[in-house]
């Protein structure tokens, strides 16, 4: 039910919901007696016809409005489950820590981006949107002070509201008002949670469907580490376990007992060679000190001769709660380059084309191939999801010279980054609304799901 309703207060002894006889989906789809939720606070209501009430009307009683502490100026959609009634949706976005920096924020002429977009936004879920400050909660109470979003006049009003249904995480927070939320909300309190590459690579690996697609990978433990892998392997990646933008990695190659690595330093190529495994080790014990980082086999993906190619793929949590494979682009990397990525020198490119001409496949050969990547993916997210609440996700992943897919991170934090250069316009649109639509389905107001179409994806 996406009607959009206004609450008009009524005078009446009882505490009730007052509707209007044609508004026949909300009548059938309740008891007579049922219960109201507003957020954390909820209470009991009879319902009543009025042919007075407006059918874009819902009457509740004076006694409801004050119990509930509804706002009136905002228009609201209602969700019935299990034959309750929802009142929202009510969405909290945790913008700061201090309440007069927020203060300042919303009453500021050029608003933060954060704030902006949830002006941009609002039309797409209705019902309450506050901005919220960690000094704000109340946890005795039970409520939070902070700012409505009023869409007819377009200001932040200040009060004081239940706890809302959901609490969005926009900014650093304590730890333990982060714990305190997380333990009282669950996964209703989310945010874009970062991973380092261990814990990740251990997550995946407890999914037996990915094991496959997952390169060997090893945690750096010593610099005898480096030398046992290289000659197991002849050529590994060792990478920081909290790195991103592909900097800090090092290629480390043993060819006819000879040994190099390569990496890249101020935007150029660098290669060292070592004449000895004794020369090796005191590099390794000078460069990695911090023991933080992970040892990884090499994969076959410089299909065009020196330029590393890989694929990122972008995924979203939709109002459905399903994961959702928005749009695919290819990775070039700097010729001579160890990685792809853009940061480092490398380029996007359309991931059909470059299926179609540098692997040499059909039509139909890379569709496959697109489809598998996405289930791949979608797979991996899951898995992520399980240990965090979060809601979209850029999947790096690629394809050897044997067309075997690799699985190779997910990137929580810039999923999408400078994907809009040769990625479809409806991913970067779809991206940006996903966190709202997200927390919408969250505070308990899906939308119907619908069988997804692997046909029908994005390059």
């Amino acid at each position: 039910m996406n009607n959009v309703y206004k609450l008009i207060p009524i005078s009446d002894g009882s505490p009730c919901i007052i509707l209007h006889p044609k508004q026949r989906k909300l009548l059938d789809a309740t008891r007579i007696k049922t219960t109201i939720h507003f957020g954390f606070h909820k209470t009991e209501v009879i319902f009543k016809q009025l042919n007075t009430i407006k059918e874009n009307e819902i009457g509740l009683s004076n006694t409801v409005i004050e119990n509930l502490r509804l706002p009136l100026e905002v228009d609201y959609e209602i969700s019935i489950q299990n034959d309750e009634i929802i009142i929202g949706p009510f969405i909290g976005v945790m913008i700061t820590n201090s309440h007069e920096k927020l203060k300042k924020k919303v009453n500021k002429l050029k608003q933060i981006k954060k704030l902006e977009q949830i002006k941009k936004q609002y039309r797409l879920v209705n019902g309450v949107v506050l901005a919220l400050s960690v000094e704000g909660i109340d946890e005795n109470n039970s409520k939070v002070h902070g700012f409505l979003y009023n869409p007819s006049t377009k200001n932040w009003v200040e009060g004081t509201f239940p706890f809302p249904s959901v609490i969005v995480k926009r900014t650093t927070m304590p730890s333990d008002s982060k714990k305190y939320l997380k333990k009282l909300y669950g996964r209703r309190f989310f945010h874009l949670a970062g991973i380092n590459k261990w814990k990740m690579y251990q997550r995946l690996h407890k999914n037996p469907d990915l094991l496959p697609y997952i390169p060997k990978t090893f945690l750096y433990k010593k610099p005898t580490d480096i030398l046992k892998y290289l000659k197991e392997l002849g050529t590994i990646y060792v990478k920081p376990i909290s790195g991103s933008s592909g900097n800090g990695i090092e290629k480390f190659i043993a060819k006819h007992n000879q040994y190099c690595v390569k990496f890249r330093l101020t935007r150029k190529n660098e290669t060292i060679h070592f004449s000895s495994e004794t020369e090796l080790l005191d590099y390794v014990k000078s460069k990695f000190k911090s023991k933080k980082f992970i040892i990884q086999q090499q994969i076959d993906i410089e299909i065009e001769k020196n330029h590393p190619i890989d694929f990122r793929i972008a995924l979203i949590k939709n109002q459905s709660g399903q994961w959702e494979d928005i749009g695919m682009v290819a990775r070039k990397g700097r010729k001579g380059s160890s990685v792809s990525n853009i940061l480092n020198g490398g380029r996007m490119q359309n991931a059909r084309s470059l299926l179609l001409t540098l692997y040499n496949l059909s039509e139909a050969e890379a569709l496959n191939i697109r489809q598998k990547m996405s289930e791949i993916a979608i797979k991996a997210a899951r898995e992520i999801d399980k240990y965090d609440t979060i809601f979209k996700s850029g999947v790096d992943i690629a394809l050897d010279r044997d067309h075997h897919i690799w699985l190779i991170e997910l990137n929580n934090r810039k999923p999408y980054l400078k994907f809009s250069r040769v990625g479809p316009k409806s991913t970067i649109k779809k991206a940006r609304k996903s966190r709202m639509l997200y927390a919408k389905y969250l505070a308990g107001f899906p939308k119907e799901k619908k069988d997804s179409d692997l046909s029908a994806l994005l390059w």
